[in-house]
């Protein structure tokens, strides 16, 4: 249970690294946990692969998007 655990979390750090790897790398961007200080891309994508609690954030934050997108999806006959 504990070894599945941490490879969904292990997949979960991927998607997000992999879905910031096809943001513009000049975008910034701000989490409250940053002081206010934007982070681009690359240092996004590095606050998720030191899993600081930032990036722990990243991944809920994405995560939760893509459970939603999924949620809302339709498919129509």
């Amino acid at each position: 249970m504990k070894e599945e655990k941490f490879e969904i979390e292990e997949l979960e750090k991927q998607i997000t690294i992999e879905r910031l790897r096809q943001a513009p790398p000049n975008i910034k961007i701000s989490f409250g946990m940053s002081d206010g200080k934007f982070l681009n891309r690359d240092e996004l994508i590095n606050q998720v692969q030191k899993d600081t609690a930032i990036g722990q954030k990243i991944i809920k934050v994405q995560m939760a998007y893509l459970k939603a997108l999924k949620n809302n999806l339709r498919i129509e006959n």
